[in-house]
């Protein structure tokens, strides 16, 4: 089963498919709020945004790179650290039963 993610901003609607066991990973309260804090702040760094949620970097970190497996998160690597990016305000989840 796929779950499909449709992430909306300014610029239009994308659409993510993820595998049902991912999209867990979607939908969870540290993600979401994740998510919310990067799309809003726009930390310079993965450790900014650790700081921001105040959680453990190492956390923040393999949640972000999970979500970038995912589609959810791009990261910009102008510089040495790796910014995360997040440019839609809202996800909408779709799930056939």
């Amino acid at each position: 089963m796929s779950v499909e993610v449709r992430l909306v901003g300014d610029d239009g609607t994308e659409t993510v498919a993820v595998d049902a066991a991912d999209a867990d990973a979607v939908v969870r309260p540290t993600t979401v709020e994740l998510l919310g804090v990067v799309a809003r702040e726009e930390p310079d760094s993965i450790r900014e945004a650790a700081r921001l949620v105040d959680r453990d970097v190492r956390q923040v970190h393999a949640n972000l790179w999970e979500l970038g497996q995912l589609g959810l998160v791009e990261f910009d690597r102008g510089s040495r650290a790796h910014r995360p990016v997040v440019d839609y305000d809202r996800i909408e989840v779709a799930v056939d039963l």
